[in-house]
């Protein structure tokens, strides 16, 4: 089962209903972090204290996290990460962890050529998660200070070039992985466009697919896969607003809805709604409008799950005061 805790849905910065980005996945064989923004370890842990009211759940174990996976290098998702990494280490961790997000092709090439801890070219982006990366290394991320090692995974996206960095030194890899240890999952980035390197990312069980879009235009998520059991994309504006959307390079509902036609999604969730948006049923009527009930939809809200059976069947799990309410999203395959 895959079973994904959403703990922002947020856009750009909190509001008093809505946290920024940061999810967390598990499956039998380990937990993944998906764009940690600010404040994520302080929402981890409400996340983890929430569980012990449901009996039968595994625990969120920061040690059990086997990767962090960055869609891009906006701080709405990734600021929160080194404080993680740093409690990670009070906490007494020593299993490796791999931290992997996406650089275009001549941050790649710069990489490939000059190394991981060489100077950025002239004019590189803030945003850049490479640049973010050498920053949180040189503020203490590392095997010596943290106690436990790091693993940077760099890629270019479109081409299917990766490399991981370590204290050892530098290695190609590949597009597709799994985390050290696990056999029956995998993980796969996925086209996305977005104002700056991006992608999202897929997770893969041995009957169960789902798609985390992290920030992107629409059209804009691609792949040849076959499509997920649930596809949870941002919906940062309303139709009524796509120049505006179009402009950042972020979807509206609509947009949504099309993506997860054109993956052949099974479900929708949809999440990191604008500030602007005082409700979210425009946006799920907007989006079941386009799906034309064809694909169920759901609006995500902070600390809600979506769980996916291996017969892939998907829950809508709507966090409550003690536990969630666990609603049918999408019907098993037959």
């Amino acid at each position: 089962m895959l079973d994904l805790h959403v703990l922002g849905t947020a856009s750009a910065r909190p509001t008093t209903k809505r946290a920024v980005s940061g999810s967390v996945l598990a499956c039998p064989e380990g937990l993944v972090i998906i764009d940690p923004g600010e404040g994520f370890q302080d929402r981890f842990t409400v996340a983890r204290r929430h569980l012990k009211s449901e009996a039968g759940t595994p625990r969120l174990r920061s040690r059990r996290v086997a990767a962090v996976l960055l869609t891009h290098g906006h701080l709405d998702h990734t600021w929160g990460l080194l404080p993680w990494l740093q409690t990670s280490g009070l906490d007494g961790r020593t299993e490796p962890l791999v931290v992997a997000g996406p650089v275009d092709a001549q941050t790649f090439d710069h990489l490939h050529e000059h190394g991981f801890h060489s100077l950025p070219p002239e004019g590189l982006a803030a945003s850049d998660v490479w640049r973010q990366m050498r920053v949180w290394h040189d503020l203490g991320a590392t095997e010596e200070l943290l106690g436990y090692p790091l693993v940077w995974r760099l890629g270019h996206v479109a081409s299917g070039r990766w490399m991981d960095v370590t204290a050892a030194g530098t290695v190609e890899s590949t597009a597709v992985w799994s985390p050290a240890g696990w056999a029956e999952h995998r993980l796969t980035p996925v086209v996305s466009r977005h104002s700056v390197p991006s992608c999202g990312w897929r997770i893969d069980g041995p009957s169960t697919a789902l798609v985390v879009s992290g920030d992107t235009a629409s059209p804009g998520l691609d792949s040849d896969l076959p499509g997920p059991d649930v596809l949870v994309h941002e919906a940062t504006y309303l139709e009524e607003h796509a120049d505006r959307a179009e402009g950042h390079l972020h979807s509206t509902a609509a947009g949504a809805a099309r993506t997860a036609l054109h993956l052949d999604a099974r479900g929708l969730a949809l999440t990191h709604f604008s500030a602007r948006l005082a409700d979210v049923g425009p946006s799920v009527a907007e989006a079941a409008a386009v799906l034309g009930g064809g694909v169920p939809c759901v609006a995500l809200n902070d600390g809600d799950r979506l769980t996916v059976q291996s017969d892939g069947t998907v829950h809508h799990l709507s966090r409550e005061d003690v536990g969630w309410d666990a609603r049918l999203l999408v019907e098993g395959r037959r």
